[in-house]
């Protein structure tokens, strides 16, 4: 099992943006003091900018939304602060807004600054806002995800490369500067939050990353099922290897000498945190409607209803996680049982000091009870 952090920018009222940066950094510094594996942000833009989500945010005045919307940026800046932990954007968005040239470009580019210690998340984005402000179809981001993921890989490991598709053309053959360290590239990944995702993924070698699964553990199970059936018989795009990984995330995870405290500092910013996904008109229904690969998100019925008790949702999902170190290590063991090989831990939304302890807590008391995966380097 390999452990990792994902991390979004949310942070308590009187904290800056900037201070939660700030925070986030020496977090990820801690968290290769404490023997995690990589860590992660994702691209997200805009913050609480629609009229749904500064609803939401005063509703859950505890916490607040950032956005990270330059991972290149943030994690450069961490990797000149840590020497070993690997480096991961957990989902790239490849949307017409994010050149797959310029993507290759600026990961390339760290993974020579860090000597090979970064990896490449993608994803087609599941922010309906996100997809409007850019003026992308949502019925489109599929195929172009797909595209711009061949785009990238013949960067990497064509030399020159050339490509002409539907929506991407590079008839003139070009060479990418600076081209990676590992070879025969960066390992790639999705973020997946449908069973057809994640067999996807597996049949193209990609890492997958399971998101979505507050919809239920018969989801989780199912998921990585499809995963690792597939696996065995990946077709990588031409030039490209298998990363043969499958990653459970987390949405907001806290660990702590007891339940009561650990439930006492993650609890309003779990119940934020599900409420703006899944609530009634979130971003879960906003997007559900508008292509028919996305209609999954739509299976949160049962979760609406008990969208208030941290309790229920524990039970029926691990979209949120937080206890002893004995909880966590029960909940952990089964995702292991079913084939998860990553755990992608949000911790995230609580003060700097908490989220410090809660780092230290799981690197102390849980970690070391799984026998730990190789680094994927």
């Amino acid at each position: 099992m390999r452990f990792g952090i994902v991390q979004e920018a949310y942070f308590v009222p009187g904290m800056s943006l900037q201070q939660r940066y700030f925070d986030m950094v020496e977090e990820a510094v801690h968290a290769e003091a404490c023997g995690f594996d990589f860590y992660c942000t994702s691209e997200q833009h805009f913050g609480y900018s629609d009229a749904y989500l500064v609803e939401r945010a005063d509703k859950y005045h505890p916490q607040k939304s950032g956005a990270l919307a330059a991972p290149e940026t943030f994690l450069a800046f961490v990797a000149a602060r840590t020497s070993r932990i690997r480096l991961r954007p957990t989902s790239v968005v490849l949307l017409p807004f994010n050149n797959p040239l310029r993507v290759a470009e600026w990961i390339a580019t760290l993974d020579n600054l860090t000597d090979g210690r970064v990896d490449l998340g993608t994803a087609r984005s599941n922010n309906l806002s996100t997809i409007r402000a850019f003026g992308v179809d949502p019925k489109d981001t599929k195929e172009i995800w797909r595209e711009s993921l061949e785009v990238i890989v013949k960067a990497f490991t064509e030399d020159p490369f050339s490509y002409t598709g539907a929506w991407w053309s590079y008839p003139e053959p070009r060479t990418l500067t600076p081209k990676p360290i590992q070879q025969p590239h960066p390992p790639i990944f999705v973020s997946a939050s449908s069973v057809a995702t994640h067999r996807g993924a597996a049949q193209l070698g990609l890492g997958g990353m399971t998101g979505g699964s507050i919809v239920g553990w018969q989801y989780v199970e199912e998921a990585a099922a499809a995963y690792v059936e597939a696996i065995p018989d990946a077709e990588p795009l031409p030039g490209s290897a298998v990363n043969n990984s499958l990653g459970f995330f987390a949405t907001r995870v806290n660990c702590a000498e007891t339940a009561e405290e650990a439930r006492a500092a993650i609890e309003q910013t779990a119940l934020a945190f599900i409420d703006i996904n899944i609530g009634p008109g979130g971003r879960y229904e906003q997007l559900a409607p508008t292509s028919p690969d996305y209609s999954y998100l739509g299976n949160i019925r049962e979760m609406q209803e008990h969208m208030d008790d941290l309790d229920y949702i524990m039970e029926k999902t691990p979209y949120v996680l937080f206890g002893t170190p004995d909880f966590l290590i029960e909940k952990f063991r089964r995702l292991e049982a079913m084939g998860y090989t990553e755990l992608l831990l949000g911790i995230e939304g609580m003060t700097h000091e908490a989220n410090m302890r809660a780092i230290e807590m799981l690197g102390k008391y849980v970690m070391p009870a799984f026998a730990r995966e190789p680094a994927l380097a």
